[in-house]
């Protein structure tokens, strides 16, 4: 008896050590790739204020407008009011409450941090750098705010992004590439949206679609963390429990 409670011990010790070495392995990923989104957005920053962009956001923006057909107009507008304020946030309103519903709590609370954290993230960096709208053609879609970063970019991401990972994390087989592919492809299309209408210049764009995962990913670590902790907890009660029903059947 003895030495199967030795043996129930090493194998809650080595699992305990194997969970530990895997977060810590899949937490360093994690701050490399929010290094990396760091670094990036910095870059686009440095470039926009000292006008390094102006060339190649100009170049995209002209080559959109001449080069896509006249019938995507009506398209375009539908989709870039998929990323607008009053009707993201009654979405985000009815997701979060189905999310609660069901008893996924956790889920319900990362989406409305991550949409509510990219709105107010995005309002500050506008007012930070001001910078202003394109004008290079004549369109009927018009902005008043600041340009810099694309506030329907962040959102896109921030609301529709998080709640594809969400829905993703649940889904198995087929199901989950439908939804990862369908999540992944309704962002990049409001992104394109705004640049279509003339409102928003590349860096805008892809400023805002960084802007989001850099919040996202500091609240998906904390939360990864957690899950990887009460786990961690979970085996090594599992491990005493199966030792002192050992001992109670002796």
């Amino acid at each position: 008896m003895l030495s199967r409670e030795l043996l129930h011990k090493e194998i809650s010790t080595r699992l305990s050590r194997l969970l530990g070495l895997a977060l810590t392995v899949q937490l360093a990923l994690g701050l490399l790739l929010s290094l990396g989104i760091i670094a990036l957005f910095a870059k686009i920053v440095e470039d926009v204020v000292e006008g390094e962009s102006r060339r190649f956001d100009k170049t995209v923006l002209l080559w959109i407008h001449w080069y896509s057909p006249g019938w995507l107009d009506g398209v375009m507008r539908f989709v870039t009011v998929l990323g607008d304020y009053w009707v993201v946030i009654p979405l985000l309103a009815v997701a979060a409450y189905a999310f609660y519903r069901k008893g996924r709590t956790i889920s319900a609370g990362l989406l409305v941090v991550s949409t509510i954290g990219g709105i107010v993230l995005t309002s500050v960096l506008k007012n930070v750098f001001e910078r202003a709208r394109p004008d290079l053609f004549e369109s009927a879609y018009v902005e008043s705010s600041y340009s810099f970063p694309s506030a329907h970019a962040t959102m896109a991401v921030g609301f529709y992004g998080t709640l594809t990972l969400l829905l993703a994390w649940r889904s198995r087989g087929l199901r989950r590439w439908v939804v990862v592919l369908g999540g992944l492809g309704l962002v990049l299309v409001i992104g394109f949206s705004r640049m279509y209408l003339g409102v928003h210049y590349p860096t805008d764009v892809v400023a805002g679609f960084l802007a989001a995962p850099l919040w996202i990913s500091t609240i998906g670590l904390c939360y990864f963390l957690y899950l990887n902790l009460r786990r961690v907890r979970l085996t090594r009660r599992l491990g005493r429990h199966r030792t002192s029903t050992e001992e109670d059947g002796e």
